[in-house]
């Protein structure tokens, strides 16, 4: 018997007709990914049902996109580690990196299978305390628990809203286009988390720039309809996202985010083991054959999946 967890009747609804799930053939699905990740001795940690289950659902069922996914998940945690070791959510050194609450999930929507939102404050990345990889540090960690415990994230997809409010060129110079492309990768490509849409709010006098950065990661069917631009107005985000799915900072009835990010604070602490434990997932084929930096530099990672020397643009699903 799989061990995961029955999910809402209206989260049934979505799954069944928009990712190919079938109750009666889950536990076939699960036995044979398991017994696939079983056969490549190079594969180091295990997953459980329920996270086997949310990249089957990411994939919509097909096994052999689960298994790429999985696959891609386990080479490119290898080749970042520094964005997926040293992060023990007690060490004082991460206690602050979370606390600056960079990225926040936000507990609401206005139907139950809307897509979760998760709202990300670029000036809160303090340049002076922390590197844009410690950023993504902490949001593997986040996306860790979500995959894991958030079944509407998993079934309905996720929608971003980014605030670039107070954003200077130094954030931007933080940005090197070539890790940008790895956290592309890292978020998208090999995590069975799906992007509906990005807001972005407060843009800098060089939005181009941001456009031109997000724009290189999207695919091209995407680019149009999926990437929306706010101002410095909240107008036109209340149009799509009502008061009660915001926090008080974006005209919301939600309450304060750090409310949101002390509980995050709190729930990071609480899975402190899974996230040691998340930590041990790496391909042993590509420790052995390569390099693996220790310091903060960014490994070119394309190479080891087949891309030819490039990585794929983001796919929005």
């Amino acid at each position: 018997m799989a061990n995961v967890r029955l999910i809402s009747p209206e989260l049934t609804i979505v799954a069944e007709r928009d990712l190919n799930e079938d109750p009666t053939q889950l536990r076939s699905h699960l036995e044979v990914i398991r017994t696939w990740l079983s056969e490549h001795s190079t594969i180091q940690g295990a997953l459980s049902d329920q996270i086997l289950l949310s990249f089957l659902r990411g994939c919509k069922f097909s096994l052999e996109k689960t298994k790429q996914k999985l696959a891609l998940f386990y080479r490119i945690r290898t080749m970042l580690p520094e964005v997926v070791q040293n992060r023990d959510p007690l060490a004082e050194d991460v206690l602050q990196l979370i606390r600056l609450g960079v990225g926040t999930p936000l507990p609401e929507t206005v139907l139950p299978t809307d897509p979760k939102i998760f709202i990300i404050r670029v000036c809160q990345f303090d340049l002076e305390k922390c590197t844009f990889a410690d950023v993504i540090k902490v949001g593997t960690m986040i996306n860790d628990i979500l995959i894991r415990d958030d079944d509407q994230m998993v079934v309905c997809g996720i929608t971003l809203i980014i605030d670039l409010a107070n954003v200077t060129a130094s954030h931007l110079f933080q940005f090197e286009v070539e890790f940008l492309k790895q956290v592309a990768v890292l978020y998208q490509d090999a995590s069975p988390l799906r992007m509906q849409a990005i807001h972005i709010l407060n843009p800098p006098p060089g939005m181009h720039t941001v456009l031109n950065i997000f724009n290189s990661l999207v695919a091209d069917k995407n680019k149009d309809k999926r990437i929306f631009a706010h101002g410095t107005s909240l107008d036109s985000l209340h149009k799509l996202f009502p008061a009660c799915v915001l926090p008080e900072e974006y005209g919301g009835t939600l309450g304060p985010i750090q409310t949101f990010v002390d509980l995050w604070v709190f729930k990071l602490k609480e899975n402190r083991n899974y996230l040691l434990e998340m930590t041990e997932l790496q391909d042993n084929s590509i420790v052995s054959n390569s390099k693996i930096p220790t310091n903060n530099s960014h490994p070119r990672v394309h190479n080891h999946f087949g891309l030819d020397g490039s990585f794929r643009k983001l796919e929005l699903d």
